[in-house]
């Protein structure tokens, strides 16, 4: 018998990195400098023309580090370079500099005394309008350095472009990038199937879980579904084209979307219970207590293609899956390099040949014959 799998905390499963290629067609990146004032950051914070992307982290610099921001303008220090980029609806979104923009908006509302100067001590403990005329009226028009990365540059590169940015600060995944990148009926979408009631059941959680971990499922499920035929890796970047290519799904799309999720929920639940997504013993029991991905997607994909309604007994499908981890060929599929070609098409062929076998019948794309 093959050996037991280890599971990821997160993902049930373990993972290669994948390398992500550009082509020269991918590497546009169209950008503009600006020098943006002090109080044009204001307004444009005010006014809701500079947002912050979904994965941003919370606020988190106290008053004394922000005072030395507001120290530095003061003393016409360099400070870092912001990065914004163009959103569809014409819109700044802050790529980098949020604590900076936060801190500045902050103090110019009255927010939080100045602490902890260094140089300028006379003015600690002062708020923004306690400061002298000639500090106000200079604060309000120092002048910071902006990137703006247009909204014509390729979408790959500005995944890439956050990703780069934000790796010294905070550790985003490619799901919390694609859920800000990729925003629309379609990312709206992913968030509620991933509250839908019986999905949760069928994890074991009563929450989504951390870091858009089924977001990310959910995509993989849809994207597999519809492009499995031509599916090649890097899976990141399959999964970054796909979401952006259905991103503005219209309503009817959108519906067919969340009803096909439905349905292969349903039937996994009526064909594998709390089995489903799981490595199992020969009982057909969890084996794992964990979620695999890799077992997710198959299992989801062969039962979005189960016709009719009459099903096989739940008995006779967790005996064939159950059987599946047998042969270590399977079992590698759903835990090593998982975003493989060859892997993916063994795990999904071989779940579907499991309950078919059992007495399911199956609508399979023809992409899927050997």
């Amino acid at each position: 018998m093959a050996a037991k799998l280890p599971a990821d905390q997160d993902l049930g499963e373990t993972d290669d990195n994948e390398d992500f290629s550009f082509p020269p067609a991918e590497r546009r990146v169209i950008t503009q400098p600006l020098d943006l004032s002090v109080q044009t950051l204001q307004e444009q914070w005010g006014s809701k023309q500079l947002v912050l992307p979904d994965i941003q982290r919370e606020y988190v610099w106290d008053s004394a580090k922000a005072s030395r921001l507001i120290e530095s303008l003061l003393l016409n220090i360099p400070i870092p370079v912001l990065y914004f980029a163009e959103t569809e609806e014409a819109k700044y979104e802050i790529f980098d500099g949020h604590q900076r923009v936060r801190s500045i908006v902050n103090y110019l509302g009255g927010l939080y005394p100045l602490s902890g100067l260094a140089v300028l001590r006379e003015y600690r403990g002062l708020r923004y309008l306690e400061l002298p005329d000639r500090e106000q009226r200079f604060l309000r028009m120092r002048t910071l350095r902006t990137i703006l990365i247009s909204i014509d540059s390729h979408p790959n590169m500005k995944f890439e472009i956050y990703e780069r940015l934000n790796t010294g600060s905070i550790s985003l995944n490619a799901q919390e990038l694609r859920n800000s990148i990729y925003r629309g009926p379609f990312n709206d979408l992913l968030h509620e199937l991933a509250n839908l009631s019986s999905f949760r059941v069928l994890i074991g959680t009563k929450m989504p879980r951390k870091r858009m971990v089924d977001e990310e499922a959910i995509l993989r499920f849809f994207a597999m579904r519809e492009k499995l035929g031509t599916y090649k890796t890097p899976l990141k970047k399959f999964l970054n084209e796909f979401m952006s290519t259905v991103r503005s799904a219209d309503s009817q799309k959108i519906e067919a979307y969340r009803a096909a999720f439905i349905r292969a929920v349903d039937t996994a639940a009526e064909l594998l219970g709390q089995s489903a997504f799981r490595v199992l013993g020969p009982n057909g029991e969890p084996a794992e207590t964990a979620v695999n991905r890799a077992l997710l997607e198959s299992q989801l994909l062969a039962c979005s293609w189960v016709a009719g309604t009459s099903l096989p007994s739940k008995k006779a499908v967790k005996k064939n899956v159950a059987a599946l981890f047998m042969d270590e060929t399977f079992t590698d599929a759903v835990q090593r390099a998982t975003g493989d070609r060859s892997r993916t098409l063994k795990r999904v062929r071989d779940t579907v040949a499991a309950i078919q076998d059992a007495g399911a019948k199956m609508q399979v794309p023809h992409n899927l014959s050997h």
